[in-house]
């Protein structure tokens, strides 16, 4: 079949070719967020229920002066074993509390899953477009608790730039949240492989890193997978959560900003959350974390900054799945 004779096919070649390259300098420019070819995770044996119905919205907190008692966000009631794996909660309230923090009060707070496996889409920079997938999987029992983190290019992506990165950090469920004794990085890329270790030593307050350095282990320590999890375990009717992270071989003491409650839309429908954001300085990179309050403060948004405050990856939720069986 002959095409006709004005047919610009020299021209629609050209701004495909180019297109291409285009995407190609872009993603080789890809900071800070990495991937691998294949999840390789236990499986979930889990039934996914449509997402449960909202419950009606709690006024929005009023900021005053010197309020004599802050509000405190609406939570999802806790799931037990016996329910179905996600059951529609009831209409949530705002409580009063008291200044401060009590036992009661982190106690009020939904109790992590047994096993749970989070699905987000990655998305580069603050657009839409869809560069990979991560995956979270967290497995409780007897006390301690597993969580797993593997990602994978998908489209275009991966045609361009190969990049593995699988996280695992591991220690106690406590009352006071999640307390990590080991985590382990491993990344990989098209010119080598690398692995680094973390191990928490809470008898003697140090942590080691598998480079051969260690540094003070402050309380309330923990990493970079293991972080959002730990703070769906806190207060949060409080201005700012202190907390110490454990990274790049250091750990250094930091404060979280915890913020009014939005709506994020997402592939799951709308979602109610409350947003966590690090307080950093100049200089500093920035981190910005969602808990949906229907699905017991789980992590549905996580957005990375870098230090000149421009977004590097954003990752959505796209499927939740849990069970205390």
């Amino acid at each position: 079949m002959k095409l006709p004779g004005n047919f610009p096919l020299k021209r629609i070649l050209f701004a495909v070719a180019l297109s291409l390259l285009v995407h190609a300098l872009l993603l080789w420019q890809w900071p800070k967020f990495e991937f691998q070819e294949n999840i390789e995770l236990p499986p979930l044996q889990v039934k996914l229920e449509p997402l449960p119905k909202q419950p009606p919205k709690p006024q929005k907190r009023k900021h005053k002066a010197k309020p004599a008692v802050p509000p405190q966000p609406a939570i999802a009631p806790v799931i037990a074993a016996s329910e179905p794996l996600i059951t529609e909660p009831a209409a949530s309230a705002v409580a009063d509390t008291t200044a401060g923090t009590t036992t009661e009060e982190t106690s009020a707070h939904p109790m992590l899953p047994k096993h749970a496996q989070l699905t987000f889409a990655v998305q580069y920079g603050s657009g839409t477009f869809k560069v990979g997938e991560v995956m979270h999987r967290l497995d409780i029992t007897d006390g301690h608790y597993t969580l797993r983190s593997a990602s994978q290019t998908t489209g275009l992506v991966s045609l361009f730039k190969h990049y593995s990165l699988k996280q695992t950090s591991s220690g106690l469920v406590t009352q006071q949240g999640l307390r990590p004794d080991n985590y382990t990085e491993e990344k990989e890329d098209s010119s080598r492989k690398q692995t680094n270790t973390t191990r928490y030593d809470w008898v003697a307050h140090k942590a080691f890193y598998s480079n051969g350095k260690s540094s003070k282990l402050r309380d309330q320590a923990q990493d970079l997978l293991s972080l959002p999890y730990h703070l769906s375990q806190q207060p949060l009717n409080v201005v700012s959560i202190p907390v110490a992270l454990s990274y790049n071989n250091s750990v250094n003491q930091y404060y979280i900003a915890v913020g009014d409650e939005v709506t994020l839309h997402t592939a799951m429908g709308e979602l109610r959350a409350i947003p966590l954001s690090k307080v950093h300085g100049a200089n500093e990179e920035g981190l910005i974390m969602w808990l949906a309050l229907e699905y017991r403060l789980l992590p549905v948004k996580i957005l990375y900054l870098d230090k000149s405050g421009e977004v590097t990856a954003n990752m959505v939720i796209t499927d939740i799945r849990v069970s205390d069986e």
